[in-house]
């Protein structure tokens, strides 16, 4: 018998990095004025969340995330060979008390959506991905073990100072946190400079 070749066509990238981000407990302090300071907006966030207006990181006190966030736009751009520049168009900060959750959802209008830890303590809820190739859950098979080829969802960790950047069409949600503390996270959108 000849080998047998297993090829990935039209995968899915989700791009993990973890920054030395000095400036994070700033950034915590800048969120909690925020908070303090803002009845906040109603979105995916459920039973308690708290999440901020738009343009969070238009803020002075965001100066050094923002820098690192586009270089980090800047090296995907070039390692998907994008011809036109890409651009955060807005941001904002997520505060999840406990009980509270981000219901499964996706950034429309946009090309490519992140998610950057501010404070993550334990049992406070991971990201989850789910497979866009809804189809494939008609008739599935009973997998031994899943994998990043055989699940219908992934749940990669909530991480301080660790950003995930990923298609805005690809749906995800965060777990319910069930720790004592607040899980803090700021969510951003990246599309074309010009269009």
């Amino acid at each position: 018998m000849n080998d047998l070749k297993c090829e990935l066509v039209f995968p899915t990238t989700i791009f993990v990095c973890d920054l030395n981000d000095y400036y994070r407990e700033q950034l915590i302090d800048y969120t909690r004025y925020c908070q303090a300071n803002s009845v906040g907006v109603s979105k995916t966030n459920m039973n308690g969340g708290w999440q901020s207006v738009d343009n969070w990181l238009d803020n002075s006190a965001c100066t050094d995330l923002k820098r690192d966030l586009d270089a980090l736009i800047l090296r995907i751009s070039e390692s998907l060979n994008i011809s036109e520049k890409l651009k955060i168009f807005n941001s904002w900060v997520n505060v999840n008390p406990t009980g509270a959750y981000n219901a499964a959802h996706t950034h429309p209008r946009n090309y490519l959506s992140g998610c950057y830890y501010l404070q993550t303590p334990k049992d406070c809820g991971n990201i989850v991905f789910y497979s866009p190739l809804r189809e494939k859950e008609m008739i599935d098979a009973n997998y031994k073990d899943f994998s990043v080829i055989t699940a219908n969802n992934l749940i990669y960790p909530a991480l301080a100072g660790r950003v995930y950047l990923f298609p805005s069409w690809l749906q995800h949600g965060v777990q319910t946190n069930i720790s004592s503390e607040d899980r803090i996270s700021m969510s951003f959108n990246v599309f074309f400079e010009k269009f």
